[in-house]
């Protein structure tokens, strides 16, 4: 029995041996190669280059913006010719695009007379000729039974401060925005004073051709306004204020 287990013993001490040998001899797995690197990021695609916006448009010049506003003029009935800027002695009075009126075309075919022939900025000889061709001579036939056919105009551009006050504002007629109209010539040759009617039917008239006239102009002044304005009506388009709506209508 003892020679059993000694032959035992030795054949497990040979096997460990054995093994202890073959794993000299067994060659090792290669080494970890390093990390490989990071692929370098998809090569994004190409955009083409946006065109280039176009430039924006010139703005028109003085002499275009003179040209079309004339063309205006023409189309709704007045005749005018463009005239050299006036002499502005104050630093604020200005005239933009200044033409001198002679004549209105009404819508009955018949021809209102401007004898003073006005100069103003054409910006306002536009809202003037709508307010003589669709308010005053319509009105003029319905209330007082004769076309209109011409205007005593006074004032039209100077340049001064309000109400010719020293230190005082520029007035709208130092910009070319303002016109003066002291009498009203009938085609009967009745002749309306603005401040010297002969009967009821040219005060209503005139009552109320200068309520309407606040559709068109921001400043209406007239007899009972100030004394300044006792002997006619005074029409302008100066901006007052913040709101663009706001009138003064006396």
């Amino acid at each position: 029995m003892f020679l059993k287990f000694a032959t035992i013993a030795v054949i497990m001490v040979m096997s460990f041996d054995n093994i202890a040998c073959a794993a000299q001899g067994v060659p090792q797995p290669p080494s970890r190669p390093p990390t490989l690197q990071a692929k370098p990021a998809p090569a994004q695609p190409v955009v083409p280059a946006q065109p280039a916006a176009p430039a924006p448009a010139p703005s028109p010049q003085p002499q275009e913006d003179a040209a079309a506003c004339l063309a205006k003029l023409s189309e709704i009935g007045a005749v005018a010719e463009p005239v050299p800027p006036p002499p502005a002695p104050l630093p604020d009075c200005s005239s933009k695009t200044p033409v001198r009126m002679s004549l209105i075309h009404l819508a009955s075919g018949a021809s209102l007379e401007l004898p003073g022939k006005p100069i103003l900025n054409c910006e306002f000889a536009l809202v003037f000729t709508d307010f003589a061709r669709n308010l005053l001579a319509p009105l003029s036939t319905s209330m007082l039974g004769s076309p209109i056919a011409a205007l005593d105009t006074g004032t039209s551009y100077e340049c001064r401060p309000r109400n010719h006050v020293a230190g005082a504002k520029t007035s709208a007629h130092g910009k070319g925005i303002a016109i003066d109209i002291g009498a009203i010539l009938l085609a009967d040759r009745r002749r309306v004073g603005i401040a010297h009617q002969t009967d009821a039917a040219e005060t209503l008239f005139l009552q109320t051709m200068r309520h309407a006239a606040c559709g068109w102009f921001t400043t209406v002044l007239g007899p009972g306004s100030d004394p300044s304005h006792a002997e006619h009506f005074h029409f302008d388009i100066e901006h007052h204020g913040n709101n663009e709506r706001y009138r003064i209508c006396e």
